[in-house]
């Protein structure tokens, strides 16, 4: 299960999101997409959990957006922004 670290600074920039590690000083930006995993990556919902939620507010193929998601993921752990439970 996806989780934020909670050491990230996040902030909501005309719908991306801007995030900063402060560990490591780097700022990363998250699109629209992005911004909406971000915000259900609490630890407490499986990746098929938030694909369907994200699947409410986006008109996309399920498995393209499962596929978007799983690289976003990938790129957040890789950056220890998100750590998966």
């Amino acid at each position: 299960m996806p989780k934020k670290n909670p050491e990230i600074i996040a902030k909501n920039v005309r719908g991306e999101m801007v995030l900063l590690n402060p560990l490591s000083g780097k700022y990363y930006g998250l699109n629209k997409v992005g911004c909406a995993f971000w915000e259900k990556a609490d630890g407490t919902r499986t990746l098929p959990e938030i694909v369907s939620l994200l699947l409410e507010d986006f008109n996309v193929e399920r498995e393209r957006l499962t596929k978007d998601i799983e690289d976003l993921i990938k790129s957040l752990t890789e950056n220890k922004l998100v750590t998966l439970d």
